[in-house]
């Protein structure tokens, strides 16, 4: 398998963390590109409301997910980023379409089995929707 692109759901926790330390491992091993993607997902406070992230919000996860990016240039790296409002899952599977991933690294959410049956898992509906392969990071 050649893996060009690698995409790295990123949410500055510690999974997350070691998820992005190992997309950069594959990314300098295979001379791959990565990209780095935070999704900030709407609230849903009441059937019919949504509150979206605010502007402070969305931009502080672009400053976040840049300075990670500028300290991964500097090595050498090829990365983007992108910070998306939405459904998380669904928001990963189309970039990874849209750009040709060859390769999803994630960190296990690290929720119970209750949490997960109440919130849903990215990574989880991630496994179970993609025809790419998954690296699931504890």
């Amino acid at each position: 398998m050649h893996i060009r692109n690698i995409l790295v759901g990123y949410d500055e926790s510690d999974p997350a963390r070691r998820a992005l330390a190992l997309a950069e491992d594959l990314a300098l091993q295979y001379g791959a590109r990565m990209v780095v993607v935070t999704v900030l997902e709407p609230l849903t406070v009441a059937p019919s409301e949504v509150v979206l992230p605010t502007e402070s919000q969305v931009v502080n996860a672009r400053r976040a997910l840049e300075r990670e990016a500028d300290r991964m240039r500097v090595e050498g790296k090829r990365v983007e980023v992108f910070v998306e409002v939405g459904e998380a899952a669904r928001t990963l599977r189309e970039i990874a379409q849209r750009l040709e991933v060859d390769l999803t690294v994630v960190g296990r959410s690290g929720k119970g089995a209750v949490a997960r049956l109440i919130m849903g898992s990215v990574t989880t509906s991630l496994l179970h929707a993609t025809t790419k392969p998954i690296a699931v990071v504890p």
